[in-house]
């Protein structure tokens, strides 16, 4: 039996970085072939965790409504960065100005403009989380959404993941191989899929303040997945 196969080789100084680049290399398969979709997991606890938040607010004019917007928000950054979170980790993602209408027995009324400013932001001391949630609401933030928990550098549980799917396909492979009364199996072919699966988060315990009484939101950051997934093909040998 003979296939001709494709084969992909990546660099292995670029697969942490997800820049795969592939050489191509022409090997034809004397033996039956084995096609697998491997993907493996690791688990991490997150140490960073990224929202968006921001103002709205509403105003007869739309200079009323950009200033009072302008002066909520400076509030809601300045506690941001007294919270701890650096320039480099503010960042505006939103500006919008509109009209806002009310519509009373079918008839349009103009309520006032409606302005809004959104930033994304990211915290990397977790256990200030609770307290930071209800400082930002106090300080005028109408908008809240996230938080996403991520691990900052994730180059080694990449490589981890990539590893187990190594281990897992050829272990696979081999014993498919062997089933078949072949000795084992080499590799033809190996595809490195989109590892970019974002974080799964799994349950953990809650984090609370130290102060019982407090009525800080309690928040669970859980761990997160990272995922490598890879298509391989075998060749089973004698």
């Amino acid at each position: 039996m003979r296939k001709l196969i494709t084969a992909a080789i990546l660099a292995g100084s670029t697969l942490a970085t997800g820049q795969a680049m592939a050489t191509e290399v022409m090997l034809t398969a004397t033996s039956p072939v084995i096609d697998l979709s491997v993907t493996e997991y690791i688990d991490a606890v997150p140490d960073v965790a990224s929202f968006s938040t921001g103002v709205q607010t509403i105003a007869p004019t739309a200079n009323e409504a950009v200033r009072l917007n302008n002066v909520q928000m400076a509030a809601v950054i300045s506690r941001l960065k007294a919270l701890g979170i650096a320039d480099r980790d503010i960042q505006t993602t939103q500006l919008s100005l509109n009209q806002q209408f009310d519509y009373q027995e079918g008839r349009q009324m103009f309520r006032g403009f409606v302005a809004s400013n959104m930033v994304t932001a990211k915290l990397r001391e977790l256990k200030k989380m609770p307290a930071f949630l209800d400082a930002l609401a106090s300080d005028g933030a109408t908008n809240f959404n996230g938080p996403i928990f991520t691990v900052d550098d994730d180059s080694k549980l990449k490589q981890a993941a990539s590893d187990k799917v190594w281990d897992s396909a050829m272990a696979r492979a081999n014993a498919i191989a062997r089933k078949a009364g072949y000795a084992s199996a080499r590799v033809l072919r190996v595809q490195e899929q989109s590892n970019d699966f974002g974080g799964i988060p799994m349950p953990m315990a809650e984090m609370r303040s130290t102060d019982a009484s407090s009525k800080s939101s309690p928040i669970s950051p859980g761990l997160v997945r990272i995922a490598s997934a890879m298509n391989f093909t075998f060749e089973m040998v004698k």
